[in-house]
């Protein structure tokens, strides 16, 4: 066998390489700094307090902005790792805490569980969190001008807004779905079906980790129509839901979703539980145990990244990249399959 057919045999394999060199679940390149605004209210909204903080790179932009809006029961860093992932690939990430479903409300009285329902069930915390991603980013269009850190440093005209679990309903909102009203309290009108219109025109696209299929008291089916941006959902098979659902019903009702020429997608992970799709690494709160977050994690942060790289920086690769296929790589140890669906 001559040197020339030798080359041919190992090029492919050589240029199969190349093309896997950019691994998206490893931290990019981008030292970050860390801003915080803990006092911020909201004067449209009776002085509602929105604390925020905001991980962008320390040099340069600007930066496209994604939004991220915690759980119920979450802080300002439950996105803390997913925040300081996106920020050293070139993104500024602003944390909100949404006051009414925080931490410190879950934990009130030591009812967790009686605070968990209620929470989800309280109209004005549903119409609220919306609003305060909204506030969230008319403070960066404000920054974006005047904070001696931050001017010129946000590309306002590309934002995300990702969020889990009861953050996904608030990212699912904001991307154009409707809260159903059958259970909130105090009631809504009309007090059933879709509710009023939550979105907000400036934002481009949503993640939405553990997105609510549609059950009560978050969705009935006709609420998913009206989404008008990319939305993409990631869930897995031990994905618990409230109302004892079956993780199941999270994949079966993305059909439910409308069809945008392939934008919407859902990623699918086996074994997968529902905590895992967090992470507030970096931080010294204190997280359940689970042997499989961490390659959830290495999955979801390589998705998540080559999701915002599609839609807000315009990046055709990425796109491609956004496969069972494009994914398969991520998968080792606990998570050995996943699947990713479009419409």
């Amino acid at each position: 066998m001559n040197y020339v057919r030798i080359i041919l045999l190992l090029l492919p394999v050589c240029l199969g390489q190349s093309s896997r060199a950019v691994d998206f679940s490893s931290k990019g390149p981008l030292t970050t700094e860390i801003l915080q605004f803990q006092d911020l209210a909201d004067s449209a909204r009776s002085g509602r307090k929105v604390p925020i903080k905001i991980h962008i790179p320390k040099e340069g932009g600007p930066f496209p902005l994604i939004i991220a809006s915690h759980g119920a029961g979450g802080n300002v860093d439950a996105h803390y790792a997913h925040a300081q992932h996106l920020a050293s690939h070139g993104y500024a990430v602003i944390c909100v805490e949404h006051k009414g479903s925080n931490t410190r409300q879950l934990t009130k009285g030591l009812r967790v569980m009686k605070n968990l329902s209620g929470m989800l069930r309280d109209s004005d915390e549903v119409m609220n969190r919306p609003k305060d991603v909204s506030f969230a980013i008319n403070k960066a269009e404000e920054w974006n001008t005047s904070h001696e850190k931050l001017r010129g440093r946000i590309n306002i005209k590309k934002i995300g807004v990702m969020g889990h679990s009861y953050g996904a309903f608030t990212t699912m909102l904001i991307c154009g779905m409707r809260p159903a009203l059958d259970e909130l309290t105090p009631p809504v009108p009309p007090g059933e079906g879709p509710g009023p219109d939550l979105s907000d025109k400036r934002v481009a696209c949503g993640l939405a980790l553990s997105p609510q299929s549609a059950n009560l008291p978050f969705f009935t089916p006709e609420c998913f129509l009206p989404l008008s941006i990319p939305l993409m959902g990631i869930s897995g098979t031990k994905d618990k839901q409230q109302n004892a659902l079956p993780p199941i019903r999270r994949y079966e009702d993305f059909a439910l979703w409308p069809k945008s020429n392939g934008q919407n997608k859902f990623l699918w992970l086996e074994t997968a539980n529902h905590l895992d799709f967090s992470d507030n690494g970096g931080t010294r709160m204190t997280r359940v145990p689970s042997k499989t977050r961490p390659d959830v994690q290495r999955i979801v942060r390589a998705a998540m990244l080559l999701f915002f790289e599609a839609h807000l920086k315009s990046d055709s690769s990425a796109e491609k990249l956004l496969t069972t296929e494009g994914l398969s790589p991520y998968c080792h140890g606990q998570i050995n399959k996943l699947e990713l669906r479009s419409k």
